[in-house]
């Protein structure tokens, strides 16, 4: 964990060399990267289809005439219609990939779409005289992907590594677990992850050494885990500023000139 929160804060994801590397590297990083794809764009695209904002797809009509009426309820409305993408570009690589990179891929893309689906909850709207709820229809629609990402984060903890033997399907690295089933919910890596706390300019990895901290913060921004356990050297930063600005009639601004004094943290 030392290590991603390192590698998170150095480089953003999608952005820079580190990016580049990941997306080929099959790390657990990479799996991340790749379920998160899928999953932001089937939840982009789908929630454009739903709102009507894109004409070439609707809403999923799969549900509808279905329900309960007993229960005074029936499927209707805009379903969110969770399409497959991504895929087509990976399964037609022309590159020298390995098969079991490309197989990597894949999944990584149907977890990501499998966060999207199972995070699927169930909204209704009342019908009735007088605002009464004698029935209702009810219709399918994704949560905010703040939720998805989150699930994407546990998968990611709990990633799971494969052999890199070719098989006829894909199989746990370690034998003694080849007996648990892989779930098309589960982040699949290839490769262990390189040591993103010191810099490796041949793979475009910057290290933390000189980073800005928050030394009271316990997440990927604090001292403790951006530093990778190195320590972290406090120097103090005189800020001067214009403050207790009054406007004066006429026409100008008059400020006072203030200081402030700030304690800065850097990795060592």
């Amino acid at each position: 964990m030392v290590a991603t929160a390192a590698a998170t804060a150095a480089a953003p994801l999608g952005t820079g060399p580190l990016f580049g590397y990941e997306l080929n590297s099959g790390t657990k990083e990479t799996a991340f990267i790749y379920a998160v794809m899928a999953a932001g764009l089937v939840h982009s695209v789908t929630r454009s289809c739903s709102a009507g904002n894109m004409t070439e797809c609707s809403c999923d009509t799969s549900l509808q005439n279905g329900g309960s009426a007993s229960e005074g309820w029936h499927w209707g409305g805009c379903s969110d219609d969770v399409q497959k993408f991504l895929d087509f570009p990976i399964r037609n690589s022309t590159g020298k990939e390995s098969k079991i990179l490309l197989a990597m891929k894949l999944h990584n893309n149907e977890a990501g779409r499998q966060a999207v689906a199972k995070l699927m909850s169930v909204d209704c709207r009342c019908h009735g005289v007088s605002g009464s709820c004698a029935v209702k229809t009810c219709w399918k629609t994704m949560s905010s992907f703040e939720k998805i990402g989150n699930l994407l984060k546990d998968k990611y903890e709990n990633s799971i590594q494969i052999s890199d033997k070719v098989k006829r399907k894909m199989r746990r690295r370690e034998k003694d677990q080849r007996k648990i089933p892989i779930r098309k919910d589960d982040l699949l890596y290839v490769n262990k992850s390189p040591n993103y706390c010191v810099e490796d300019k041949k793979l475009g990895i910057p290290g933390t050494q000189g980073r800005e901290c928050n030394r009271t913060s316990e997440g990927a921004d604090g001292c403790n885990l951006l530093c990778c356990g190195r320590g972290y050297n406090t120097h103090v930063v005189r800020h001067v500023e214009r403050c207790e600005c009054k406007f004066i009639w006429c026409c100008y601004v008059r400020c006072k000139r203030c200081e402030s004094m700030t304690d800065v943290h850097t990795c060592k």
